[in-house]
């Protein structure tokens, strides 16, 4: 038996943004996928509730019942990624928390500095900060497996944050891409504020293209959006347009209007207004 791959999206949550602006106080909807094999499987990301958690821990005993979870892979070093990992290990004691050795650098660093920020996001202990697991790096292939088919964890130099990577399963031609790739979530670019920094993102997608994935998940999208490589232009496009803006209009406000208008569908307007507050300062 080959393997399967289901995901699971778990819902927006109120964040306290400080905005008086409906649209900026949701965060976005957070892609988390589930690959199994006969006996074994592998979950890639967590969301940032514990409630969120305790939902998708039903979801995988509901969709891989019997089945051991042997690992929660990490795909880069942002809180809304992996603060559902102590939750996740409570249902399923036996699993390892792995990622990239860059990762694993990047989650140290956060856990050591971000926790304040993020708890005033999310306040009346929603997340389990003080039970956060720095999780074990693989080896520099980044191969690890289930049931005899072999995954890896491929590093990339930037995408919206330093510490990143994603996660290719050849037998599946699957592509499980964080937050290389987007679905319809305004991207989050106030790390990757300037060309530099996107221009690294840009050969990080082109490293997931090379690779002519059938399947391709991305970090945040809408439940209903097909997972496919056509996300992969759409990110790039995306990147393309508000570097674009952000050059043209040399102005935050103009250029969150710009991409409001450009991309009407997409959730998370508070991540972008902090995108081009970040970019445009950068120039």
């Amino acid at each position: 038996m080959s393997l399967q791959v289901d995901v699971y999206v778990a819902p927006p949550i109120r964040a306290e943004t400080g905005s008086e602006d409906p649209s900026k106080q949701w965060w976005s909807p957070i892609s988390c996928t589930l690959i199994q094999g006969p006996t074994s499987a592998v979950l890639v990301d967590t969301p940032i509730s514990v409630q969120q958690s305790e939902d998708l821990a039903a979801w995988i005993k509901t969709t891989a019942p019997g089945k051991n979870l042997r690992y929660i892979f990490t795909t880069h070093a942002h809180c809304d990624h992996f603060f559902g990992n102590p939750v996740i290990r409570k249902h399923f004691p036996s699993v390892v928390c792995v990622a990239t050795s860059r990762v694993v650098q990047g989650i140290e660093r956060t856990l050591a500095t971000s926790i304040p920020r993020w708890t005033g996001w999310f306040p009346g202990g929603q997340f389990q900060a003080e039970e956060q697991i720095i999780p074990e790096a693989l080896p520099e292939s980044g191969e690890f497996s289930i049931d005899g088919h072999s995954l890896f964890g491929v590093p990339v130099k930037h995408s919206d944050t330093e510490a990143s990577s994603f996660l290719h399963v050849p037998v599946l031609r699957l592509v499980v891409a964080g937050d290389i790739v987007y679905g319809d979530c305004f991207q989050f670019l106030a790390e990757a504020r300037t060309a530099e920094k996107r221009q690294d993102w840009l050969q990080a997608l082109d490293q997931i293209d090379a690779l002519k994935p059938s399947i391709v998940v991305p970090g945040h999208k809408r439940a209903s959006q097909a997972d496919g490589p056509y996300l992969i232009e759409a990110t790039r496009q995306y990147i393309l347009a508000f570097e674009e803006k952000v050059n043209q209009l040399r102005d935050a406000d103009r250029v969150e209007e710009a991409m409001k208008k450009r991309y009407p569908q997409r959730w998370n307007r508070y991540l972008l207004q902090v995108s081009c507050a970040s970019s445009v300062s950068a120039l």
